[in-house]
């Protein structure tokens, strides 16, 4: 229940598969305080994802010296990985909330609401894992987004499975061997293709996203060009895509975006532009729109 006796304060939460982020600004839109959490993913365990709500809350609540108290007078958005999943989605809709109210859609929608704000726009998330999507007259389309396993190619994570498995060939003496495989077996301390079947084989998307780096630091590899011109070519599919549907804004965002654009073709940059505002910000103007 609103607490009548403050005045309305508003949270934008970014809810990941890794961590959670809130912003919490007042009504004149004056930053009060940022915090990180854990995990937000609901298709993974909604429960974990409201701790995670509740804990970034609590610490920006304590950064802007305000009680527990204020729970109750704050209008909260919330973009969530897995939000997309029907299950994991009437799950957390039944959430007894601590807040005025409480809002939420996915991780995609509030960041293709910040870096495009009511324009028409487009964004390509390139983190651990992969998703393209789109806004327009406030309808959003996502895309791709399924999983290492079945889609997330120029992911951090693809980059980093793809460098294993041309090491895997490398080792079976399919393939020459390049100063960038070489570092990548000496970190890992193996000698054999087993070695490394055996230390990746149940291997999470981030695990391989942390190699994602090595490629990038070596990009004049032999192995890591061929790995980056794949990357280059995924994306530019999805640009292709997003232009042909009237989508000339796109904004790369995520980890690896930076370090794959000068990979993309002239044409392709040309449709890139900046976010104009992150996504916690795209959450707090979805929250002061349903306030």
């Amino acid at each position: 229940m609103t607490n009548h006796f403050q005045p309305p304060l508003y949270l934008g939460i970014d809810g990941g598969g890794t961590k959670c982020r809130v912003r919490l600004e007042n009504a004149q839109g004056t930053l009060l305080a940022e915090a990180v959490s854990g995990a937000a993913n609901i298709a993974t365990s909604v429960e974990v994802a409201q701790q995670s709500i509740i804990d970034a809350t609590t610490h920006a609540l304590q950064q802007a010296g305000l009680g527990l108290s204020t729970l109750g007078a704050i209008y909260a958005y919330a973009g969530l990985a897995g939000a997309g999943i029907a299950g994991a989605n009437k799950k957390m809709a039944q959430w007894q909330h601590p807040f005025a109210q409480f809002n939420f859609s996915t991780d995609l929608h509030i960041a293709c609401q910040g870096a495009h704000g009511d324009n028409s726009g487009a964004i390509i998330i390139l983190g651990t894992g992969f998703c393209a999507g789109a806004i327009k007259n406030g309808n959003v389309i996502e895309l791709g987004g399924h999983g290492l396993l079945l889609s997330d190619g120029a992911s951090g994570g693809w980059i980093g499975l793809t460098l294993f498995r041309y090491a895997l060939e490398v080792l079976d003496g399919l393939s020459p061997s390049s100063p960038l495989i070489n570092t990548l077996l000496a970190q890992l301390s193996c000698d054999t293709s087993n070695q490394l079947t055996e230390l990746a084989l149940n291997a999470k998307p981030a695990f391989f996203a942390g190699f994602a780096p090595l490629v990038f630091a070596m990009q004049d590899d032999p192995w890591a060009i061929i790995i980056l011109e794949q990357a280059a070519r995924y994306i530019t599919r999805y640009i292709d895509h997003l232009v042909s549907h009237g989508y000339y804004n796109i904004t790369l965002m995520g980890g690896t975006a930076e370090k794959i654009t000068p990979w993309l073709s002239t044409k392709a940059q040309g449709y890139l532009c900046d976010a104009h505002y992150l996504p916690e910000q795209g959450a707090i103007q979805l929250a002061k729109r349903l306030a």
